[in-house]
């Protein structure tokens, strides 16, 4: 698999150097706005129900104000207690500057869906958000890679939507594809900190991307081990993989008191920046030449953390 140059903390006083570009122009009250339309307005999300088609056309409609000409709806089937369920995919393609493509490709996941009893504000329209305002930055942020924001359906059944994905990928696509980037449940006030889950407990280049981007802006984030979101199909394609993601968890989770009301704006804007921050460092078209500037980056040293869910 090509693999992208991995770039960790600036040292001295340019901590943010590397990030303003990206953080500066994240909006937290965007990524509200997103959650408050879609538990509150759509409300519960299960797949299959007229309530994930207003989220699909919502999805589409808020990536094609961004920009996004390549705007992809994938739709698939799989049997739940022995009905036959459809639900979707929703993709934004970032395509790289002209003359400056590295032939790498990131992906930057949520999942839209939520169990049927629940608004889910946390679970995931809090990822969906910000899957949302990253693509809406990105829109016009000049990169050398290939970005996918992709919204994935029916994970509250088994994965069914990032496992149709990722089985649909060539195999030329997945040897490209350098990492891959999940947002579940980032905004619960009542949950605990941040961490970063691989599904076989390793570090990997998202991880160090990610410890990397909140030892600049943040605080260092510990990783661990656990499967159950969409980064676990890629995982199992060789993709290094990482959720991103509060634990433990508020004790909202996957009940009718998961609303808006328990979403912490702090905890979404600084899971946004440190993960726009992680994918702008191997997505930026001058990647190569920070390990030549005075401010080149150096490695940070970050730590295993038992699961607390």
């Amino acid at each position: 698999m090509m693999m992208a140059t991995p770039v960790f903390a600036a040292p001295g006083g340019s901590e943010q150097a590397f990030d303003n570009k990206i953080v500066k122009r994240i909006k937290v009250d965007n990524i509200y706005h997103h959650i408050q339309y879609l538990s509150e307005e759509i409300g519960p999300r299960p797949a299959g129900s007229e309530a994930e088609l207003k989220t699909v056309e919502y999805l589409v409609n808020e990536f094609k104000s961004y920009g996004y000409n390549e705007v992809n709806v994938h739709k698939f089937t799989f049997t739940s207690s022995g009905n036959e369920i459809t639900a979707y995919n929703v993709e934004a393609v970032k395509k790289p500057m002209k003359n400056h493509d590295t032939g790498q490709q990131i992906i930057v996941g949520a999942h839209h869906d939520s169990v049927p009893v629940s608004p889910g504000a946390n679970d995931d329209a809090s990822g969906t958000g910000a899957l949302l305002e990253l693509a809406r930055v990105f829109a016009n942020t000049p990169t050398d890679t290939t970005i996918k924001f992709i919204a994935f359906g029916a994970e509250e059944n088994g994965l069914w939507g990032s496992r149709k994905y990722a089985e649909a990928m060539p195999q030329e696509e997945v040897e490209r594809t350098v990492a891959m980037f999940q947002l579940d449940m980032i905004g619960s006030a009542d949950a605990g900190d941040l961490v970063m889950f691989t599904a076989d407990g390793e570090k990997n280049l998202v991880t160090d991307l990610g410890a990397a981007a909140g030892s600049r802006l943040s605080e260092l984030i510990p990783y661990s081990e656990l499967g159950r979101s969409d980064h676990v199909p890629f995982h199992n394609l060789g993709i290094p993989a990482a959720l991103f993601i509060h634990t433990p968890l508020e004790p909202w989770y996957h009940t009718e008191n998961d609303v808006i009301e328990h979403i912490s704006k702090e905890k979404l804007k600084d899971v946004a920046d440190i993960v726009g921050a992680a994918v702008h460092q191997i997505a930026r078209k001058d990647t190569p030449a920070l390990e030549r500037s005075r401010v080149a980056p150096v490695p940070v040293d970050y730590y295993y953390e038992e699961p607390n869910l």
